[in-house]
């Protein structure tokens, strides 16, 4: 299997920064010791700072606007802070230092399309499943690609250390793996032709079905359920339980199931609870 390394942002540091619900400025640094010393159940008191990529439609990405955060996890977020009593900031940064910006206390959670598998379990704290998803291959319509077994040769566009592109580099399937700092560069080399397919979370693949449902097929989708869930440091068991109680209080109110409806067209967080 080849594996080719396209950086398509190219990247000299990670640069971080925050959006309150209604655009405000970046929050100070804060600590854990911080958080313990005020008795809050975040960094911040009063303040739920949540880590995204926005940059992963139609799960958090930008409006027309270029800085205003949009998406069901932005909105899902802002919803999980109003409950809790608190404001929310948006902490903008590369998916590939996500975690680590957890686990130094840059954020109190990660709400930002993280697949609940065991490897992350083993190292984070990880939330009851928000959102139904799996991997999914999608195609132009024209393509003669008819799932994994026919990749020999052909290009595959990832977004880089997710799991699809894990998925990708521990199967053999014979394809170059197209490795991309964010989905949408994915997309755009799909357009353009540059790569033959993309394998995905199904929650973007039908975000790009939905703008036209003529141009592109999904043509294998995993057999293993890749639901999302929030991630937060091991041992913030209190914050976790406070979201996860807010999770059930807007699923029983019909909240995400109107987030879900105006991101997905219908209710995919439907059977989860």
């Amino acid at each position: 299997m080849k594996i080719k390394k396209v950086l398509a942002l190219v990247m000299t540091a990670a640069m971080v920064f925050a959006f309150a619900a209604c655009g405000g400025s970046a929050p100070a640094n804060n600590t854990s010791s911080d958080a313990a010393d005020s008795g809050s159940l975040t960094l911040k008191d009063g303040v739920l700072q949540v880590g995204m990529e926005i940059g992963y439609p139609p799960m958090e990405y930008f409006d027309t606007d270029g800085t205003t955060p949009i998406g069901f996890d932005v909105e899902l977020s802002k919803a999980i802070a109003e409950y809790l009593g608190m404001e929310v900031e948006y902490v903008d940064v590369a998916w590939d230092g996500i975690f680590a910006g957890l686990d130094s206390d840059k954020y109190d959670m990660v709400c930002s399309s993280c697949s609940i598998i065991p490897e992350r379990q083993q190292n984070y704290l990880m939330s009851k499943p928000y959102v139904q998803n799996r991997i999914e291959l999608l195609v132009p319509a024209d393509s003669d690609i008819t799932g994994l077994d026919n990749l020999a040769g052909k290009s595959i566009g990832v977004q880089a250390e997710t799991t699809s592109d894990i998925y990708l580099q521990d199967h053999d399937t014979g394809c170059d793996i197209m490795q991309y700092d964010k989905i949408i560069n994915c997309f755009d080399e799909l357009k353009s032709g540059r790569v033959d397919g993309v394998l995905v979370d199904s929650v973007v693949a039908a975000y790009y079905l939905g703008e036209d449902e003529s141009k592109y097929n999904v043509v294998w989708e995993g057999e293993d359920a890749e639901p999302l869930g929030i991630t937060f440091k091991k041992g913030n068991d209190p914050l976790c339980e406070k979201v996860e109680e807010a999770l059930d209080a807007l699923a029983a109110d019909g909240t995400t199931a109107k987030i879900a409806e105006k991101y997905f067209g219908s209710d995919i967080t439907a059977g989860l609870r």
